[in-house]
């Protein structure tokens, strides 16, 4: 999500590069490096960047450093780094370069949500996906019509998942559509090889394990990592044929509802999972609501209404939300659906 263009003095890009994953060079030492290997100097450049240089040794030695030993002329960033006292601001005007931040801030932050509530908070930012008709159902409630969109907008999904460490579903949801949850079709097979070929993990929480052992998930465990989330008392005999098969069993304690998906968040940011994309079914789209975790939200709408019995509605009849608001929405148009996000904003509970 992080990116950077270094620009010469004649206005030539001469090197370009992004943050491919943790751990891994930040965006201005892989430009710095292509524009070297491009025989170009980056002495007297600018660097224009989408987040404020570091300036604290983590995994990676500081950018900063790079910057000033590139003799870069100046610098050009669109957000400060949330990590107090760890921006490199100061440190890059102190050694000479011109530095101007917040150009295009509000984009910036929108492109790096996830990160920086997961910086500020210490927990997963949980992006919900859901796709439903105009009457706000979630299934047709018939068989051989699984899908609720057209192929331009599950496109636009596997794009989401791509965007994210994790992608999150119930038991329910691998029960009834056995789904594979990985990135498949985004990008365009011409551009593939820019992106690096990381899959995100595929988490399912499960109460009772009863995920089952030929579900497409599992039997994919070497495509993409999966971890199962159950609870203290599920069955320990199916841990162990599923831990044979390369799913990870993390157990955590249940509460009322179901499994506590406080501490499930709390456990994914400590497995170092800033965001997480929430393909929910009805019952488990309301539990996040109800735990006040939902950051922002993607429906998928398409033209149809659906008046099928067994129809499943977008969220359980007796939720105790009166609803909930779509804060600086987004609205674009993918074949013949719809699609709308925006950060949610709950809504007084019923009787508060």
């Amino acid at each position: 999500m992080v990116g950077c263009v270094l620009v010469a003095a004649d206005g030539t890009v001469i090197g370009e590069g992004y943050h491919r994953r943790a751990g891994g060079p930040h965006a201005e030492v892989v430009a710095l490096e292509a524009a070297r290997a491009g025989g170009h100097d980056p002495a007297g450049a600018t660097a224009v960047v989408t987040l404020e240089p570091c300036d604290a040794h983590h995994r990676t030695p500081p950018c900063t450093v790079a910057l000033l030993e590139a003799g870069v002329a100046s610098v050009v960033y669109a957000t400060s780094d949330p990590h107090v006292g760890k921006g490199g601001a100061d440190r890059l005007r102190a050694g000479g370069v011109r530095v101007t931040g917040g150009v295009l801030e509000a984009e910036a932050r929108r492109l790096l949500e996830p990160w920086l509530h997961f910086v500020a908070t210490g927990r997963p930012y949980f992006q919900v996906k859901t796709a439903q008709t105009l009457n706000a159902r979630v299934t047709r409630g018939r068989e051989g019509e699984p899908w609720i969109t057209g192929p331009e907008a599950r496109r636009l999904v596997h794009r989401l998942r791509r965007r994210e460490r994790a992608v999150l579903v119930g038991a329910g949801t691998v029960l009834a559509d056995d789904p594979l949850l990985t990135v498949r079709d985004w990008p365009a097979p011409e551009e593939a090889a820019e992106w690096p070929d990381i899959q995100p993990v595929r988490v399912v929480l499960d109460t009772r394990l009863r995920t089952p052992l030929d579900s497409r998930v599992v039997a994919t465990t070497e495509e993409a990592p999966v971890w199962i989330f159950a609870g203290e008392d599920a069955p320990a005999d199916r841990e162990r044929e599923l831990v044979a098969r390369g799913v990870e069993v993390v157990r955590v304690a249940t509460v009322r509802s179901g499994l506590d998906l406080v501490a499930i968040a709390e456990e994914l940011a400590r497995r170092e999972v800033p965001g997480v994309l929430v393909e929910p079914g009805p019952t488990l789209a309301t539990a996040f609501l109800e735990a006040g975790l939902v950051g922002r939200w993607t429906m998928l709408l398409a033209p149809d209404w659906v008046t099928e019995r067994g129809a499943l509605p977008l969220l359980l009849t007796d939720a105790p939300y009166v609803g909930f608001e779509l804060v600086d929405p987004e609205w674009s148009i993918h074949g013949r659906d719809a699609a709308v996000t925006g950060r949610v904003r709950r809504a007084m509970t019923a009787g508060a």
